[in-house]
């Protein structure tokens, strides 16, 4: 069986477990057989967002799978039901693309998901498959690269010229190794002001990851491959639990993350231009968008309630159409935040 015919078929095996239309479905066309791109993503994942809006960006049709990423027990058993996430077929189907990256499994937390610095983690989002060039793609950072270079598209996010394409990618990989996963799970040892939903989520959250690794490595115990990605997994979540509720470390996370914004008000400062490289739009535009959403969504907006640069730089990104859509107002499990509710609509959505 060729390589492209082993996806083919490991992305059936996928798509046969995820029935549900409303999470499952074509965006940006009603053809199945003009769709190039399968990607599997979730509303609240930050590295699914950015993969979303560069797609939004480009003017990309693609097969959406929304993967329900919370392990949860059921209403009327204690019965456990594992992260969509989680399933041997998924699995593997990353498994083939973590191949081609030539790293190690994350074991360890930083309270980080670059994957350049942290490792690959087999069983998170997002994914991406193109069917075309049988090739799967599992860093949302690589994602977002291959899908401007490899589609023409409307707008060019990053620049050919070679000083420019530096400074934005310099500006990417800052964004990409924000410790977002610690500001999500970490409690604030003063004032947590995350939503209560993501509160009342985080309480047992690494238990039930655990829980259901446990038995799907029971389930799974004659595939030594994702075998290893379900161990590695757990002892990704076992040190991330700790760090989640270490008072110093979170302390000096929510430290890091005022430097990282201080740091993006002094590179807005060098332009007299509104966006961060510059008079043109790029993919640092478009991934600090998420970053600061996010942040904001989380109640981390105060970090930049003393820097009018960052503030205006905000609104002017929530005020995209590709941030508003596929992101901010994006269909799915992502709760409302009482730190968001005052963004304005851009006017087309107004």
């Amino acid at each position: 069986m060729t390589q492209s015919n082993t996806i083919v078929s490991l992305v059936a095996a996928v798509n046969a477990e995820l029935t549900d239309p409303q999470r499952n479905h074509l965006v940006g066309t009603s053809e199945r057989e003009a769709v190039r791109f399968e990607l599997y993503h979730a509303g609240l994942s930050v590295c699914s967002q950015k993969v979303r809006a560069v797609l939004a960006e480009k003017g990309v049709p693609y097969a959406s799978h929304e993967l329900s990423i919370l392990n949860s027990r059921g209403i009327y058993s204690e019965e456990l039901t594992p992260a969509e996430n989680y399933s041997p077929n998924y699995v593997r189907l990353r498994l083939t693309g973590g191949k081609q990256l030539g790293l190690s499994f994350a074991r360890l937390n930083t309270g980080r998901s670059s994957v350049e610095t942290e490792g690959f983690d087999a069983c998170v989002v997002p994914t991406l498959v193109d069917l075309e060039k049988g090739s799967v793609i599992v860093d949302s950072k690589k994602i977002c690269e291959y899908l401007d270079q490899k589609v023409p598209g409307p707008i060019a996010l990053i620049p050919e010229e070679t000083s420019l394409r530096e400074a934005v990618m310099e500006q990417v990989s800052i964004v990409d190794t924000t410790p977002q996963p610690a500001l999500l799970y970490g409690v604030n040892p003063d004032d947590d002001q995350r939503p209560e939903f993501i509160k009342e989520k985080m309480v047992d959250v690494y238990e039930l990851k655990i829980e259901a690794l446990e038995a799907l490595i029971r389930a799974n115990n004659d595939d030594a491959d994702v075998v290893e990605a379900y161990q590695s997994k757990i002892s990704k979540e076992k040190a991330g639990k700790l760090l989640a509720h270490d008072a110093a470390t979170q302390h000096a996370i929510r430290a890091e993350a005022q430097e990282i914004i201080n740091g993006l008000d002094k590179q807005l400062a060098a332009h007299a231009n509104p966006w961060v490289c510059g008079s043109t739009f790029t993919m640092a535009d478009l991934t600090w968008a998420i970053n600061l959403y996010r942040m904001q969504w989380l109640g981390f907006g105060s970090l930049w309630k003393d820097l009018p640069r960052v503030k205006e730089y905000a609104r002017l990104l929530y005020q995209r159409p590709s941030i508003w859509n596929a992101v901010i107002k994006f269909p799915s499990p992502m709760p409302e935040s009482p730190h968001t509710s005052d963004i304005e609509a851009p006017e087309a959505a107004a």
